[in-house]
């Protein structure tokens, strides 16, 4: 049974979740972004700490830099963090970025929500928790 605002079912594992997001913004905010952006090897210096291999690393960037301009802004880092934190749980990096990541990081960039905000090529996801 799915329940709002947190789905309890497969999908919600790749959300992430506002407290994360916010944990996330305070955390590219130390690493000194110019005009939004923090550089490939600022993110690389600060995503070595966990002490993933550089190759799974750069499994997680080629990933999380959605628009594959070599540098990230905070959802891509938020996105990034989150993959960091799901491998060392164990879990196995997906082949192509879980589309409610993007969509929850989206959504969660402006708070409160406002549907208002969305644009109407927006992609709906239907979880079936059955």
């Amino acid at each position: 049974l799915c329940r709002f605002p947190i789905p309890t079912c497969g999908a919600s594992v790749w959300a992430i979740t506002p407290e994360e997001r916010a944990k996330h913004d305070k955390q590219f905010e130390t690493l000194s972004p110019v005009l939004g952006y923090i550089s490939g090897e600022q993110a690389r210096k600060f995503f070595l700490q966990s002490g993933l291999p550089a190759s799974v690393l750069a499994e997680i960037w080629n990933l999380a830099d959605m628009d594959s301009d070599g540098k990230m802004d905070k959802v891509e880092f938020s996105i990034a963090m989150k993959l960091i934190k799901l491998k060392l749980q164990g879990r196995n990096l997906p082949s192509a970025l879980p589309v409610v990541m993007k969509q929850t990081t989206r959504l969660h960039m402006s708070a409160p929500f406002h549907f208002a905000h969305m644009h109407s090529r927006s992609p709906v996801i239907a979880l079936n928790c059955t």
